[in-house]
């Protein structure tokens, strides 16, 4: 019995994946940013996916209500490079009042399972200065 006991134990480990979890985090670059820099486009967010599993068509979808993402939009997919926000809407400088999240959701493509999800915050302030919150 108790063999048996321990057998279904390994069983349900190996199938459970061995407890792993996929877990993603941001890094944000610069932490502080305001659209009348001149020599910064935007915050730098990078993706750090770590995973115990091996999955071949990832697809990162980051998704922002407040700013956009250069060159994408609202919302962008990619295969995990890292993409800039910036205050900037339709080509004009953002009116951001309240602080906000920037999402990120990796999925693999075939199955659109989300593996792993995070989030920043982005905090405004009077004097158009945008900042990661810690």
């Amino acid at each position: 019995m108790k063999r048996l006991f321990s057998a279904l134990i390994i069983v349900f480990v190996l199938i459970t994946g061995c407890g792993a979890k996929n877990n993603v985090t941001i890094a944000a670059d610069p932490k502080s940013y305001t659209p009348l820099m001149s020599s910064v486009q935007g915050i730098t967010l990078t993706p750090d996916f770590e995973t115990k599993t091996s999955f071949k068509n990832l697809v990162y979808h980051w998704e922002t209500k407040e700013g956009e993402f250069i060159g994408m939009g609202k919302e962008a997919n990619n295969q995990g490079e890292a993409v800039v926000w910036s205050a900037v809407d339709n080509d004009k400088i953002a009116e951001i009042k309240n602080d906000f999240d920037i999402k990120l959701e990796v999925i693999e493509s075939e199955s659109k399972k989300v593996l792993a999800t995070a989030k920043i915050t982005i905090t405004t302030a009077d004097t158009g200065f945008y900042s990661v919150k810690e």
